[in-house]
């Protein structure tokens, strides 16, 4: 059962509102596929402390410290394009989350 999930994929480069699409799109699917479960639904650029030309080493400790609270991971199509989304799979992987790949 999903208690909490985290959506990891490409935002360093990527137009602001091509990134707040992608990651609306997959909560929006996460809710429709897992609603029996009610997940809470991490999204990186709604984390507290996150923000618009935040240093990456920064903005990866932050969402870490999310990824803690979190039973699984939702992988984005482009998560191989980013480092942050490689680091957050290698993390999940590491520390035993179930991870699913859009």
């Amino acid at each position: 059962m999903i208690k909490s999930i985290y959506i990891a994929g490409k935002i360093t480069g990527e137009p602001i509102v091509e990134c707040i699409r992608k990651f609306n799109n997959a909560e929006i699917e996460i809710y429709h596929n897992f609603r029996e479960s009610h997940p809470y639904v991490y999204i990186p650029l709604r984390l507290p402390g996150i923000y618009f030309g935040i240093p990456h080493a920064e903005a990866m400790k932050i969402c870490l410290e999310a990824l803690k609270e979190c039973t699984h991971i939702y992988m984005l199509k482009d998560w191989k394009d980013s480092p942050g989304a490689r680091i957050e799979h290698e993390w999940a992987k590491e520390n035993g989350l179930e991870i699913i790949y859009e």
